[in-house]
């Protein structure tokens, strides 16, 4: 895992990041607490590879942020037949109900569930 997918994977679970010149700053604004096993490794490499983030965040765009989508979670199965799966209507096994692949991803996934 390079550390722009550290980084996107602890702003999908609910950090948010912030350069400040030569400083990284990131606060946890997901919903209750940030599971301890999960993260701490996840920061730790953050805080190991530090110039690392400065440069990924320093060529981030800061408008826009990446969501997560259906497609993109372990728990979706994409239609079969479709020009675009990302895209098609598929299932999601954990909700047990059908979902658009562009449609938000769940809290399930956004807490690495």
């Amino acid at each position: 895992m390079d550390i722009g997918q550290v980084v996107m994977k602890l702003s999908h679970l609910g950090y948010r990041f912030e350069l400040q010149g030569e400083r990284v700053r990131y606060k946890w604004q997901g919903q209750g607490d940030p599971d301890p096993a999960q993260v701490r490794p996840l920061l730790a490499l953050v805080k190991k590879y530090k110039p690392q983030v400065i440069s990924y965040l320093a060529q981030r765009p800061q408008a826009t942020e990446r969501v997560l989508t259906c497609y993109e979670c372990g728990h979706f199965l994409p239609a079969v037949i479709s020009p675009n799966p990302t895209q098609a209507w598929g299932h999601c096994r954990r909700l047990d109900r059908g979902r658009f692949g562009v449609a938000m991803a769940c809290e399930v996934i956004m807490k690495g569930g």
